[in-house]
């Protein structure tokens, strides 16, 4: 009798909706700012989209390099969140858990793809290769240091900061001392250990690049995209793996770290609909994409900007940033866990599933992208990634933890835009 109870209750919970957060398994709360299409539209960040129209104008009129590049890079940010919640809105009218978080693995960081197949195309790999790194690094560095920061010394609920009981007078603050927030660790580590093994792989690629010490496009060719290729193959099977462990194996496991979450939201667009919409504006962001990764060429010369600080830095935001905020509001609402999975998670996709995509896209369109990210930036991203792994082994957080996280990202961003652009190659220019 008590199985067929479970069994009843189980089916019911499989035919609820589900929102997951991009990029992650993570249950998304229900979201009281209202869904639909005209709860997007009437979001604040939708005024951004009147940057769009004048984008394209700038294209094709000629306005100049470095205007249509600005006004592209503010026009993305809307339409990376539109694509965001219309695959929230698709995932949740399936009603099936399993294809929902299939969903949200493929498409949750849809943006920086479409992004990468434009730069590919383009043949600006360092610039593909700046973007895909800076993706992690703000992720696991700024908006999990953020988090950490806001979601300790913020006090929730505005609770006693002070209580004199002989006088019997309270006194209520935003602000609370000696605030550690605790969250499970078993999602963390899980999320940290695949970050280490994609650094691994990187690692591993460019040290061999470093130790054979030849030049020339025949090893290139022979050598170095076979190599890649390989190890691409290899990390792109470890992230189904990581998917079916989230979603199939270990899914009870990882669901009790889970932050307790209010009812679910049902779908407030059909699944006709948003499939359509989750076309049509993929779309829009491909051609936006072009005509933004046109542009950065003449960025880099007119603008005086260095091309490894447009990748490292500002083009993350164009994807991220509604995403960050999110993170940060909910460290704020004390649910670090669900904070740490927008912010680690989504850069375990970056790294073990865009990364390899980005080569093995690069190999069906012909345009030798390799694994070799250089010295400084595996580097940079190993010793971040094991920073982070520091942090969160031992399920608990504090504002010194996040402003500390929140200065290696400063440290980094620094050296970015300092770091010397030597000859074509560099630039990304063949």
């Amino acid at each position: 009798m008590a199985e067929d109870d479970n069994r009843v209750e189980n089916n019911a919970k499989s035919s609820k909706s589900t929102r997951l957060m991009k990029g992650t398994t993570q249950t998304k709360p229900p979201n009281f700012e209202g869904t639909g299409l005209c709860a997007m539209i009437r979001h604040p960040i939708s005024i951004l989209l009147i940057c769009f129209p004048f984008g394209v104008a700038g294209h094709f009129l000629e306005w100049g390099d470095v205007l249509t590049f600005w006004l592209t890079f503010f026009a993305m940010v809307p339409l990376a969140k539109f694509l965001g919640d219309i695959t929230e809105e698709l995932a949740a009218g399936l009603k099936n858990d399993m294809m929902a978080g299939l969903l949200n693995a493929t498409f949750g960081n849809a943006v920086e793809m479409v992004i990468t197949v434009q730069t590919l195309r383009q043949g600006l790999f360092d610039v593909v290769k700046a973007t895909l790194l800076g993706s992690v690094l703000s992720n696991v560095l700024l908006v999990l240091g953020m988090s950490f920061f806001f979601g300790g010394i913020v006090n929730k609920g505005r609770a006693p900061a002070t209580n004199d009981v002989q006088s019997g007078k309270v006194e209520y603050s935003p602000f609370v001392a000696e605030k550690v927030q605790h969250f499970h660790v078993l999602g963390a580590l899980v999320n940290t250990s695949m970050l280490l093994l994609s650094c691994l792989s990187f690692t591993m690629v460019t040290v061999f690049h470093s130790v054979v010490h030849v030049d020339g496009m025949s090893y290139r060719e022979t050598t170095l995209l076979p190599l890649s290729r390989k190890c691409s193959l290899i990390v792109s099977s470890a992230y189904v793996a990581y998917i079916v462990f989230q979603l199939g194996t270990h899914r009870q496991a990882l669901g009790a770290c889970e932050e307790e979450q209010d009812e679910e939201e049902e779908a407030t667009i059909s699944v006709c609909t948003a499939t359509a919409l989750l076309f049509a504006i993929t779309v829009v962001v491909a051609c936006s994409s072009e005509i933004l990764v046109e542009a950065i060429e003449g960025v880099t010369r007119d603008a005086k900007i260095n091309p490894h600080f447009i990748g490292i830095i500002l083009l993350p935001i164009i994807g991220n940033a509604c995403e960050h905020a999110a993170a940060i509001r909910f460290a704020m609402q004390d649910k670090p866990g669900l904070s740490i999975g927008i912010a680690v998670g989504s850069s375990t996709q970056i790294a073990l599933f865009v990364v390899p995509f980005s080569v093995i896209v690069g190999w069906v369109i012909g345009q030798p992208m390799d694994l070799n990210f250089g010295a400084l930036n595996t580097t940079v991203m190993t010793l971040s990634v094991i920073v982070v792994l520091s942090m969160v082994v031992d399920g608990k957080s504090n504002w010194l933890q996040g402003y500390l996280l929140c200065c290696a990202y400063v440290v980094v961003a620094i050296l970015y835009w300092h770091l010397p652009v030597q000859g074509d190659d560099e630039v990304g220019i063949e």
